[in-house]
């Protein structure tokens, strides 16, 4: 009786889930930490009776308290949703225009969504907040090259099912926002809708269609059960390396630094006709987005700096300039990335630059704050796992020691729980070392 009790909590809790948006959703309305949820989830399977009334006023009582906690609440209570009321969908009047859905327009997915609405393409742009406000009342402007270029004709809206189907979704989320919103993603996918993975590290398809014995491996460090991988579909995934620096210096206002490179390629390397149109529609648009036969290998070459410089950036306060040049740093940065270069390698990358050159051309950029330092001072969940533990899961899929990464893993994965701004997923510490916490708990004792 208790498993089937338990049984039927967890499903109310999933469709919880569901409707309000993701475990992260569900957490912001009931004021916890994600952790909590996966713990509602995956241990009590149920949550507390006072977070059922945050749910059910989250949801506009469409997700009813018998269906959270059955025990509590009887079947008989009414419904009281409401049907939602839907934003007319603007649509583009540009002959063979795709319609692209920026899932995160933030600093990238804006100046995104604004260069490609204005080459006349059908963009939605799903954000929320002060951001989203301003852009529905505003349009979204770019200051780019010393002028402003803005768009009214994007769609803009938090509710990715008034947005409908579309060819593409960009996503342009961080790795552990990117799982949560993979449930809402249902609302956008047609049946030959494509998923473009434009973000930082390693994609929760890293292993689909890699030739040799890993292939459809799936990364628990940045796809905790597989969620991403079931939920989305590795077929639909193209993958992106993003270049450009932007920053948002007002709701509604991007500013675009530098770059315009936005690297695509099909996991199996084949230039397929999706991947072609995107590619072309985003050269078109004033972007540089070429097609790789390998986004691999391009994947790589970014991940190999940002698996070093965001953790000891994060943990001294140091700018990428020195990072990369204060000799203890330097070092460390070098052996992480000796480290990564050999996994990346028995995966059968190639990793066209020196590992000098890699340190060198960081060391250029100046006196850069790295994205996981930035977090760190705003106190927002850093993107630890996609950086760096991926990195870590893979060199034990290939028998590759990893002394140094694993160490400095081990203190910024510290520092974000003292900060409480880590475990980022609603799930458990992937990263950890079971047999080596095993040890650890037998001295104590």
């Amino acid at each position: 009786m208790d498993s089937l009790m338990k049984s039927q909590h967890r499903r109310s809790l999933e469709r919880a889930i569901k409707i309000i948006g993701g475990q992260s959703a569900l957490a912001r309305a009931c004021g916890v930490q994600q952790g909590h949820v996966w713990a509602w989830l995956n241990k009590s399977g149920r949550c507390p009776a006072k977070y059922v009334f945050a749910v059910e006023a989250a949801t506009n009582n469409e997700m009813t308290r018998h269906q959270l906690r059955p025990d509590l609440y009887p079947a008989s209570e009414p419904r009281k949703a409401e049907p939602m009321t839907k934003s007319p969908k603007k649509t583009s009047s540009k002959k063979g225009a795709l319609k692209i859905a920026i899932y995160g327009a933030g600093a990238i997915g804006g100046y995104l969504g604004v260069q490609l609405s204005l080459a006349g393409h059908d963009v939605s742009l799903i954000a929320r907040g002060a951001h989203l406000k301003a852009m529905k009342k505003n349009g979204l402007k770019l200051l780019i090259d010393g002028e402003e270029r803005i768009t009214t004709k994007c769609f803009c809206t938090d509710e990715p099912a008034e947005a409908g189907p579309q060819d593409y979704v960009i996503v342009t989320l961080k790795s552990h926002q990117a799982y949560d919103a993979a449930a809402r993603f249902g609302p956008l996918m047609g049946p030959n809708t494509a998923v473009v993975t434009a973000m930082n590290g390693v994609p929760w398809w890293y292993f689909y269609k890699l030739e040799g014995k890993h292939e459809n491996h799936r990364l628990d460090s940045v796809d905790p059960g597989g969620f991403q991988w079931k939920t989305i579909g590795p077929e639909r995934a193209i993958g992106s390396v993003v270049y450009p620096a932007t920053e948002i210096i007002a709701p509604g206002v991007i500013k675009h630094v530098y770059g315009n490179k936005f690297t695509l390629g099909e996991p199996d390397g084949v230039t397929t006709e999706r991947v072609q149109k995107l590619s072309d529609a985003m050269n078109e648009a004033g972007l540089k987005a070429p097609v790789r036969d390998n986004i691999r290998d391009d994947i790589w070459i970014k991940l190999w700096g940002n698996l070093c410089f965001n953790p000891i950036s994060a943990l001294t306060g140091a700018t990428l300039d020195i990072v990369a040049t204060d000799p203890p740093t330097r070092i460390l940065s070098r052996c992480m990335m000796m480290e990564a270069q050999t996994i990346g390698e028995a995966l059968g990358v190639h990793f066209r630059v020196d590992v000098h050159r890699r340190i060198n051309g960081a060391a250029e950029v100046g006196a850069h704050k790295t994205s996981m330092l930035q977090d760190l001072e705003n106190l927002k969940p850093m993107e630890i796992d996609a950086l760096v533990t991926a990195v870590q899961e893979m060199g034990r899929l290939v028998d590759v020691e990893t002394p140094y990464i694993d160490s400095v893993l081990g203190l910024i994965q510290q520092r974000g729980r003292m900060l409480g701004l880590y475990p980022t997923f609603s799930g458990t510490d992937l990263a950890s070392d079971s047999s080596a916490e095993e040890d650890a708990r037998e001295l104590v004792d």
